[in-house]
């Protein structure tokens, strides 16, 4: 009896840690994670930072994502500021935010929402087949088991931001007014 006691125990603590665990996604996620990180650090904003003030990043979408994204970023630091994740419920909310990442694949809301004025001046990363076409700039996926990414120049020009050509040379640049890939 106490061997069947105890089998079911453990099965419970293993139930109770699978589930404790992030979702199936997370080798996935901790990848997207690092090439956010590497575009905060190659990125430079027109608008500038206070001295103390930290570059912050907005997450719609995913909450799993979320927590992936602050457990891998929260506490890095990019160019002397600190960085910040927060989890956003809608574009109305990013005020302060200097990236907002799409972790959702509902293309109708979120071509609504990079038409907002409220992302003007902010660097959008996605992770849909059609971002960059919705005006996203950077679109994140998978190609051949390997964390791929591709940018849309003219959405980086409107928003102001400028990404060094030693991050942008391993991705894919878009140009809409010329329908090109490079």
């Amino acid at each position: 009896m106490l061997s069947i006691n105890s089998a079911r125990l453990a099965c419970l603590m293993l139930v109770t840690v699978l589930a404790a665990v992030s979702p199936a996604d997370e080798p996935e996620d901790e990848l997207k994670a690092a090439v956010v990180l590497s575009f905060l650090r190659y990125g430079e904003w027109e608008q500038v930072l206070p001295p103390n003030g930290a570059l912050t990043v907005g997450v719609l979408g995913r909450p799993e994502f979320a927590q992936v994204l602050r457990h891998s970023l929260e506490g890095k630091s990019v160019n002397d500021h600190s960085v910040h994740v927060v989890e956003l419920k809608s574009v109305a909310a990013q005020q302060v935010c200097q990236v907002v990442y799409f972790a959702s694949d509902k293309g109708l809301d979120i071509k609504a929402a990079l038409e907002t004025p409220a992302l003007a001046r902010v660097l959008t990363i996605g992770e849909t087949r059609d971002f960059l076409e919705s005006g996203g700039a950077v679109n994140l996926f998978v190609l051949d088991g390997h964390m791929a990414f591709e940018v849309s120049k003219d959405a980086l020009e409107r928003s102001g931001i400028n990404i060094s050509s030693r991050l942008l040379r391993f991705g894919q640049i878009r140009s809409r007014k010329q329908g090109d890939r490079t």
